[in-house]
């Protein structure tokens, strides 16, 4: 079975396996309040975090984490962690190098990764909500 984790900058954390991963939205999806967070969470689930939405998407993963039970959190803290180490990443790289990396799931597994890592955006762009993630396929 292919191993998912989060992909963005430099950094990539492989989690586990894609049920985890689903699960892990779904729970974060719960606890969305409004329009602009479910788009948030649906472009990373989707397809990739944009440039401009790093912060907002770092803000909501901060604060879904905080609302959620203790249990709940201590169970997906490694799953926390990775997207917060990867955004850190991402932003890291395109200050130093003026190039974004997006913030996105991915299969972590070699050779598999190598094509997450060079699809174009614009094929994730290219995604309707009813579509299978990439990760998925």
């Amino acid at each position: 079975m292919k191993h998912i984790g989060f992909y963005g900058g430099s950094s990539i954390v492989e989690l586990g396996y894609p049920s985890d991963m689903i699960e892990f939205i779904s729970i974060l999806n719960k606890n969305v309040l409004d329009k602009e967070d479910g788009y948030l969470l649906e472009q990373l689930y989707l397809r990739y975090v944009h440039l401009k939405d790093l912060d907002k998407t770092q803000s909501l993963i901060k604060k879904l984490r905080v609302l959620l039970p203790k249990d709940v959190e201590e169970r997906f803290l490694k799953y926390f962690d990775g997207i917060e180490y990867c955004i850190k990443s991402a932003k890291g790289f395109y200050e130093d190098w003026n190039v974004y990396k997006p913030v996105k799931i991915v299969v972590t597994d070699m050779p598999d990764f190598m094509g997450h890592r060079d699809r174009a955006v614009e094929e994730y762009d290219a995604l309707s909500s009813g579509d299978i993630p990439f990760w998925l396929r």
